[in-house]
């Protein structure tokens, strides 16, 4: 098997039918889709115990267990050489897993990539969309304009990331102590202190919903997870945001550890 796609899904059914249709359609790669469900309550888990597709593997966790603890239950038993995390409420464009995969087998010091999204900020937003509103049309454009291109990056925004074995043999699988929120920016950080690169496809572009899952979800709940793992993040990485700071550690483009270039540079 070449590609695993590792879906966290909790009360996103609606979205999730669109991804896996999206999925389907426009991957190229000989894959297996893994589907943890972290104890929806809408009607994810009825859904989901009536699919039965050969390339999908489901599993329902009896409890909301976190997505980090949620995406390593995907990634053990994923067969994959390559391997994706993703949100249930991403769309992806034709051909998107081959193109990723061509920037990550390009840079050998790269051990995630991610791509340009409509949905979300920083260095991965698309951009004001004064182009097509149809993705696939959209990401043409993208894929024409930046052809090959892609930047180092801080962190990536773990809706959608891209990596192979050697990034859980090299840093170690997710962090099980982020319920929700921050395991991207720990992610990046762990990546980077170890010598590595995150770099953003430029000519891949994808469309993300953003907190799908947190509009349909108890706001308490919601709250009270992400409480958790940013109180859990500020603890682990205390040492490094005492010293660079946040805008030093994530946004400029100043290197922070040692062997790292400036974050303008290709």
């Amino acid at each position: 098997m070449e590609l695993s796609i590792i879906i966290v899904n909790y009360n996103t059914r609606p979205f999730l039918e669109k991804c896996l249709a999206a999925l389907a359609a426009n991957t190229t790669y000989a894959h297996e889709i893994i589907i943890v469900d972290n104890h929806s309550q809408d009607d994810s888990r009825s859904w989901l115990q009536a699919l039965r597709r050969p390339r999908h593997r489901v599993i329902l966790n009896r409890e909301n267990r976190g997505y980090a603890a949620a995406c390593n239950q995907g990634l053990a038993l994923a067969s994959g050489h390559l391997l994706v995390t993703m949100n249930p409420d991403v769309i992806v464009p034709p051909d998107w897993d081959a193109r990723l995969a061509w920037h990550l087998k390009q840079h050998a010091s790269t051990l995630m990539i991610g791509p340009k999204s409509l949905g979300i900020g920083g260095k991965q937003w698309a951009g004001p969309r004064n182009f097509s509103r149809h993705l696939a049309t959209a990401d043409r454009k993208f894929a024409a304009l930046y052809a090959g291109q892609s930047v180092p990056a801080k962190f990536l925004i773990g809706c959608l990331v891209l990596f192979d074995r050697r990034l859980p043999a090299t840093i170690g699988a997710f962090d099980e102590n982020f319920p929700l929120g921050a395991d991207d920016f720990d992610l990046a950080l762990r990546i980077r202190k170890n010598g590595y690169q995150l770099r953003i496809a430029q000519d891949v572009l994808i469309e993300h919903t953003v907190h799908a899952s947190f509009h349909r979800s108890d706001p308490v709940d919601t709250d009270r997870l992400a409480t958790a793992s940013w109180q859990y993040f500020n603890r682990k990485w205390r040492s490094e945001l005492e010293k660079y700071g946040w805008e030093r550690l994530f946004e400029d483009e100043l290197p922070v550890f040692p062997g790292e270039k400036p974050f303008g540079q290709a």
